[in-house]
């Protein structure tokens, strides 16, 4: 049996919409199936926290697994180090059963205020007082919330994952990732005590009643402290004479940034409704995913576009011109600014991913400058413990001194915009002026499906074996690659891959999966062509690689 599906579009939807509507009625369909409560797929905390299909994996059987796992750890009352100090910190120095010891938020994905209600259930079934945001919140305002109340924080998100996934991240009481030894204490506690909720009808009470409110739970506005807090860190008297045009990518930082500015003659936003399908467009504020935040620069002449991801702690940036402004210009941009415009100093600390006019600028004004392996988990550590002045990685992802160790798409936003109020200067000038004093930047990134997953270790090993130490040239099979056969080695790093650092700072990071079939690679040299040519080269080692097994 067929039905003609243009009988059944509302009059108030496009024909564009319509379509990217039913192209996603499957996944819908799997995703109402959530229902059912099945959850035989096994969870795996990973970088940052656990993501999941909805339905296949992101059930509220697993869910309250996790949560469980999370409950756990809370009441085995772990020890955290303190920042900045040698003794040791009591995650929660006052009982767990008082004031609320876990806060609970959620974005604008399909059913994650549900996930954080079930979540909220079961923390209270063990006897840990728990609260819930009143509304979609951004991680960093999570985090905030953690840091002021000294609380332990769970954020329902997939961040920037497509409509069909979701997730969720843990925030500790410092108001940041959580380390690589809590993930690996809670992920012991997974599968280890049954969940105190656990029954057919207590689970179904939640999944089935989409409107059931939040009962006994209590609620809490964690939104407007965050925009309190946002409002100290930056000064924008002068930023009404900015045109800036917004991209929430319909996430849950829609309408923050336009509420702190008040400046809505001067703001255009686009993306900024709650839609868990994100209008058709994955949340992720890469260049692919900002077309219409490009055009709608030029169209209105705007001083700036920015983009915020699923849970608002990443940023994307248009310039003035329409350009798409990679992490390896906005974090050196951001870097240069604290230093010149602000007269912060400290150190830098950055993602092994990311580029080299950040640590040029670093070497120019004499500032100790350390990379990390990918993930901000990494950074965030170095923030707790030492006098870091900014931090940042590769996907869009920027913390800086006076603020939480966390990294923060609006907050950064806000920044720029200071910048450019500060400077009386338009973006691509200021991007131009930085590139004229400390080099050209161009970066792309390719990943590589391979037939099997690779043995991490032994290709890192394998690859290290073709660069020759002490400043040779690359092994003769592969010197007919253009470039790269005239390039000498400077160095080579393998403590998240392989990065290889050749003359003039130009490099090429190879990052195998592990777990899946996948070889991510990235490049930066001062020219596209170069960077083209190294990850043609990238791809010429990989191929080779494995004809040898």
């Amino acid at each position: 049996m067929t039905t003609d599906d243009t009988k059944c579009q509302p009059e108030f939807i496009s024909g564009s919409r319509w379509e990217m509507l039913k192209q996603v009625r499957h996944d819908i369909s799997a995703v109402i199936s959530v229902m059912k409560i099945s959850g035989h797929q096994r969870i795996r905390f990973g970088t940052d926290g656990w993501r999941g299909i909805i339905a296949k994996d992101f059930t509220f059987k697993n869910v309250g697994i996790a949560a469980q796992a999370i409950a756990d750890y809370v009441k085995s009352g772990s020890r955290q180090e303190g920042v900045g100090s040698s003794k040791a910190e009591i995650l929660h120095p006052t009982p767990y059963t008082l004031h609320p010891a876990v806060i609970i938020g959620y974005d604008n994905r399909f059913l994650s205020e549900k996930f954080a209600l079930y979540v909220a259930k079961v923390f209270s079934a063990n006897g840990i007082s728990a609260a819930v945001s009143e509304s979609a919140a951004t991680s960093p305002s999570v985090s905030l919330y953690c840091k002021k109340n000294n609380c332990l924080g769970v954020m329902i998100t997939a961040s920037h994952n497509p409509p069909v996934w979701n997730g969720l991240k843990i925030k500790l009481q410092y108001g940041g990732s959580v380390s690589e030894k809590v993930i690996g204490e809670i992920s012991q506690n997974l599968y280890k005590n049954k969940v105190k909720i656990d029954t057919v009808d207590e689970v179904k009470s939640v999944a089935l009643n989409l409107f059931q409110g939040f009962n006994n739970i209590k609620t809490i506005d964690i939104l407007s402290d965050y925009k309190k807090y946002l409002k100290s860190l930056v000064k924008l008297n002068s930023a009404s004479k900015l045109k800036i045009t917004i991209d929430s990518m319909d996430g849950s930082g829609s309408g923050i940034f336009e509420q702190i500015l008040k400046n809505e003659k001067q703001i255009i936003s686009i993306h900024n409704n709650r839609d868990p399908l994100f209008s058709g467009i994955n949340p992720e504020p890469i260049e692919k995913n900002l077309t219409e935040l490009k055009k709608a620069v030029l169209k209105n002449r705007a001083s700036a576009g920015f983009a915020f991801d699923g849970d608002a702690d990443r940023l994307g940036v248009i310039d003035d011109k329409g350009r798409y402004l990679s992490p390896h210009i906005v974090f050196p941009l951001i870097l240069l600014y604290l230093l010149e415009g602000k007269k912060l100093k400290g150190k830098i600390v950055q993602t092994i991913s990311l580029g080299y006019l950040s640590e040029r600028i670093a070497k120019k004004f004499g500032l100790p400058f350390e990379e990390v392996p990918v993930g901000f988990k990494y950074v965030c550590e170095k923030m707790r413990t030492s006098n870091v002045m900014l931090g940042g990685e590769e996907s869009g992802g920027y913390g800086w001194c006076g603020g939480l160790p966390e990294r923060d798409g609006i907050l950064n936003a806000l920044l720029i915009t200071e910048m450019l109020s500060k400077t009386k200067k338009k973006l691509s000038m200021l991007v131009d002026e930085m590139q004229e004093r400390f080099g050209k930047s161009y970066f792309l990134r390719k990943d590589i499906k391979l037939f099997k997953p690779v043995d991490k270790l032994k290709f890192v090993k394998d690859v290290e074996n073709l660069f020759i130490s002490g400043h040779q040239r690359v092994d003769s099979r592969f010197r007919g690659n253009g470039v790269c056969g005239n390039l000498r080695v400077k160095e080579v790093r393998t403590y998240d891959g392989i990065k290889i650092i050749f003359e003039n700072d130009n490099w090429l990071l190879l990052r195998p999966s592990g777990t899946e079939p996948v070889l991510r690679t990235y490049s930066e040299t001062d020219s596209i062509a170069k960077t083209n040519k190294l990850l043609d080269f990238a791809e010429k080692i990989c191929f080779n690689l494995n004809e040898q097994d």
